[in-house]
């Protein structure tokens, strides 16, 4: 059985499903980044998380025709005889791919994918070198799509070779993998992370922009699944009963055609997302919905279950919104607000009866009148991911785009309360805006790239990478003393000097993500995390777990 791995710092945050393996009907194994394995022994209406595998990632499952199942992962290769109840660590070499006879690949390349073809040839996608194969009684040689990072495989009812690659769509063959083509006609987006073949012909292909569907052999797409819209679809598999399982970046689905609901497979129960102070009392945006303490943190109680919540905000002195997948709702009895669309990141109380909500996938949207809309002269970026006043009374937005086939939104301005925005940082996806007493507002962008502003965000000046390496960016916080904290990949780190250096925070956290962190009376500090809501009372430097009641 896996041991668990120290925290390397780069990792952490939500699952993210990369696997999914149905080895026995009704059976279903579903592998994660960093949190292992989960098993439903009755098609996903309930979930037993798998022991052993704490920190481990599951890249990927692959089951042998006498129902062994073998699975590919960060801790090497395992293999369970009982359908996915027990595991036997095989080898220790970190893997990303295997077949249902094993996971060779090509020497001295990196293989994100491997699949066994009806004519007994078995194709690796490699990163970077492209399609190679392997026929039964001979070595690894290269096929075609030279250069390509091929991150999916499949083979269609006609025999066709279809390979997902990273910002290239879908390349299709017709004559064995020797020539490869592009074939991605209204695909959703250019990172094609998975495809599978349905018992009915068609292909799902699972992209950073949701699902896509092909009915005419991988030849043309069209998007699938309102629902996914905007999530980063990591892993696809139709199931026994014809409903299909997608995995995404947080999230896990079961469904067909246009009804889907969402499973919670039982990996992280307590994951929290946002948190909000409203006088004395905590609340928290979870998985689960809405929590609430009045307890300092200690206790927590769920007051408005049913949706995944990201951005509070203060109405009135009686009054909060939570933003989420359901739109915006007000409390207390969390009533819906409009209808903002299907994911509401973050919102900002620009004044009575007017808010902005930065959404995923719609951009800024802006509630007056009792209506929602969008913001007419508003950032031209999907994903509105953040929104600060500055001291000075000026807005500041940090957005998000994927622009031919790259993450580069920006961080812009208003002077209007938000009517009209002038981009002043572009370059790369902008999470988190944060302001200290002396004026410097800073911005956390993607792989933890921090710039910092000291005229009002008009320019802007990259400080050193945090601790000298790129990781996952989640969250950027200034406290009242002028400490800057960062939720990144499974650490948080503390700055004390406007940025320039940092130091980890460690005691007891260790490989927990932090996504949001706020000050509340007392300077008490309450932040959301991968494994519920802690708080600390002395700067960051002890932390204690919430528990939910």
């Amino acid at each position: 059985m896996a041991a668990s791995q120290h925290n390397d710092g780069l990792s952490g945050g939500p699952p993210r499903f990369f696997a999914i393996e149905e080895p026995e009907p009704g059976v279903v194994l579903v592998g994660t980044c960093v949190r292992g394995i989960s098993r439903s022994a009755d098609s996903g209406a309930t979930w037993e998380p798998v022991r052993g595998f704490d920190h481990v990632s599951i890249n990927a499952f692959a089951t042998a025709a006498g129902g062994e199942v073998l699975a590919a992962t960060s801790g090497g290769l395992y293999r369970s005889d009982d359908r996915g109840l027990n595991w036997v660590q095989l080898d220790g070499e970190p893997i990303y791919a295997t077949a249902p006879s094993g996971p060779d690949r090509p020497d001295g390349l990196r293989t994100f994918r491997l699949l066994a073809l009806r004519d007994g040839r078995t194709l690796a996608g490699t990163d970077g070198s492209g399609v190679w194969a392997r026929p039964s009684r001979a070595g690894w040689a290269p096929l075609g799509a030279d250069g390509a990072i091929v991150h999916s495989l499949a083979e269609t009812p006609t025999g066709a070779i279809l390979a997902g690659t990273h910002d290239g769509g879908v390349l299709r063959s017709d004559d064995g993998g020797s020539t490869f083509q592009r074939s991605s006609g209204n695909l959703a987006d250019t990172s094609v992370h998975a495809l599978t073949v349905l018992s009915d012909g068609s292909i799902l292909a699972g992209t950073g922009q949701g699902l896509s569907r092909s009915a005419d052999d991988g030849r043309t797409w069209q998007p699938h699944a309102d629902e996914l819209d905007t999530h980063r679809v990591f892993c696809v598999r139709q199931l026994d009963n014809g409903r299909v399982m997608a995995g995404s970046y947080a999230h896990l689905w079961i469904g067909e055609h246009d009804t889907w609901r969402l499973v919670d497979p039982g990996l992280t129960p307590d994951e929290t997302w946002t948190v909000h102070f409203h006088g004395d009392t905590i609340y928290a945006g979870a998985k689960a919905g809405v929590l609430l303490s009045q307890d300092r943190g200690r206790t927590f109680q769920n007051v408005a279950p049913g949706s995944v919540v990201y951005g509070f905000a203060g109405t009135s002195p009686d009054g909060v919104l939570a933003g989420g997948d359901w739109g915006v709702r007000a409390g207390p009895d969390w009533e819906p607000v409009g209808e903002t669309g299907p994911r509401t990141f973050t919102l900002f109380e620009v004044g009575p009866d007017r808010l902005l909500a930065g959404t995923l996938g719609q951009g800024l949207m802006e509630y007056r009148d009792a209506n929602w809309s969008p913001v007419a002269g508003g950032p031209p970026h999907p994903h509105a991911y953040h929104v600060l006043r500055s001291t000075s009374g000026r807005l500041l937005a940090g957005t998000g785009a994927v622009i031919d086939g790259a993450k580069a939104g920006g961080v812009f301005t208003s002077d209007d309360d938000g009517r009209t925005w002038t981009q002043t940082l572009a370059g790369r996806n902008y999470y988190s805006l944060a302001q200290t007493s002396d004026g410097t507002i800073y911005a956390g962008g993607r792989r933890c790239y921090i710039s910092a502003s000291s005229d009002d965000g008009d320019s802007w000046s990259q400080r050193p990478l945090p601790l000298g390496r790129e990781a996952k960016m989640y969250s950027l916080y200034t406290d009242g003393q002028d400490r800057i904290f960062l939720g990144a990949g499974g650490q948080l780190l503390r700055s004390d000097d406007g940025a320039h250096t940092w130091v980890v925070l460690d005691e007891g956290i260790d490989g927990i993500s932090f996504y949001d962190i706020r000050e509340g009376p007392g300077s008490i500090l309450a932040a959301a995390t991968s494994s519920g809501v802690y708080t600390s009372a002395d700067g960051g430097d002890s932390w204690q777990a919430g528990t939910l009641g």
